[in-house]
């Protein structure tokens, strides 16, 4: 399956969320299994093929043939400890806040509350101008396209994916310890 040739856009790495939607609507409309003429298969395709191409690790995977570098991006790997011990620093504060049963246990957890809540929101900026460097490089690959490195692809479509998984799982718990 070319996701590219589903939706009928050129096989880039950029590619706006207005090109995908348009194509996709115009495209949805008559394959939609309610139609006359739909088909069911061509319409889960076209979707498969939209959720491939608005993701921009998995659209650089299938520009560079391949699923992955196998390599943790240098990046990555400078933020892997700074996220994985918040994520898990997170999830202890918020199991002891469903323990405390009373007043007192919730009052002294109010102040790592508020420190892992500054901390989260740190993180996330980091992440969200990291994104906005890949951003920025997925743009220069677009420019010299087609001439492109299929290391360097992968590469840019790990640091996304990493980027794209770390920044979830962040806003997750910030979401979780707002509702506290």
């Amino acid at each position: 399956m070319d996701p590219f040739a589903i939706l009928g856009l050129p096989r880039r790495p950029l590619l706006t969320e207005e090109e995908i939607g348009s194509s996709y609507r115009k495209l949805a409309g008559s394959l939609h299994p309610d139609q006359t003429e739909g088909d069911t298969v061509a319409f889960r395709n076209l979707g498969e093929a939209v959720a491939i191409l608005r993701d921009p690790a998995r659209r650089l995977r299938e520009l560079a043939g391949t699923g992955s570098s196998n390599n943790l991006p240098p990046q990555a790997a400078e933020y892997f400890h700074r996220v994985a011990e918040l994520l898990q620093r997170t999830d202890t504060l918020l199991e002891k806040c469903s323990m405390a049963s009373n007043a007192l246990a919730k009052a002294l957890l109010v102040s790592p509350l508020k420190t892992v809540t500054t901390d989260l929101k740190s993180l996330l900026a980091v992440i969200r101008t990291w994104r906005s460097v890949l951003d920025q490089e997925l743009s220069l690959i677009d420019q010299r396209w087609p001439e492109h490195d299929s290391t360097t692809l992968l590469l840019l479509a790990d640091s996304f994916a990493y980027a794209g998984r770390w920044e979830n799982q962040l806003r997750q718990r910030e979401l979780a310890l707002d509702c506290l």
